[in-house]
């Protein structure tokens, strides 16, 4: 890592989070909430769509129907070792198991078999359960952590076709799994996208 950022490591700003972003004739500015505020040739947002969104100060008519349409939901999810979670027959285990509850959650509930997943070979079943807490035994409980996932819809997949109508204008570009199906290599793909309006690739 040293030897990668040595030509810019001066200019990497650490423990400043940005309060707001604002597009001018040629430039981006970008104001930190230190208060300090910078102007820079373009601007990559590689956070969620939502919260791209609340950044913009001065947000397009486009940006705002694109990525508004792109929302977020929070998730409990629970990393355990309670392989209750996953269906009753062994052989059916996967890496994704899909709940099905009597009442709707209004959200996805579903476990992750990390061993299968993961290759993990380990003497206990490793699992992620999203938006189940009350279901999983306490003492198989190895932490709770709340994640925000995008949410798709009808609308939202529309938006997703209209990319380029927001991202490379006015110095401005958006990067995120949000783009795609909302996996990790989606959000690598997002990335790559923004590449190539720099003429760069793989």
């Amino acid at each position: 890592m040293e030897k990668l950022i040595k030509p810019f490591a001066d200019r990497i700003r650490l423990r400043s989070p940005v309060e707001s972003i604002a597009r001018g004739e040629g430039y981006v500015e970008v104001r930190c909430k230190t208060g300090e505020a910078a102007r820079f040739d373009a601007v990559v947002l590689a956070v969620h769509s939502d919260e791209a969104l609340a950044l913009l100060s001065d947000p397009s008519d486009a940006e705002r129907q694109v990525l508004s349409a792109l929302p977020y939901q929070e998730n409990l999810t629970v990393l355990h070792t309670d392989a209750s979670l996953l269906p009753r027959h062994r052989k059916c285990w996967a890496a994704w198991n899909y709940h099905v509850p009597r009442e709707s959650l209004g959200r996805v509930a579903l476990t992750y078999d990390m061993n299968i997943l993961q290759g993990l070979d380990a003497p206990v079943e490793f699992c992620v359960t999203l938006n189940r807490p009350a279901e999983i035994d306490p003492g198989k409980t190895i932490r709770k952590l709340l994640y925000s996932h995008p949410v798709y819809t009808p609308a939202g997949r529309t938006a997703q076709e209209r990319r380029e109508e927001i991202s490379g204008v006015r110095n401005t570009y958006f990067c995120g799994a949000y783009w795609s199906y909302g996996f990790h290599e989606d959000g690598v793909k997002s990335a790559l996208a923004v590449c190539k309006h720099f003429g760069k690739g793989l």
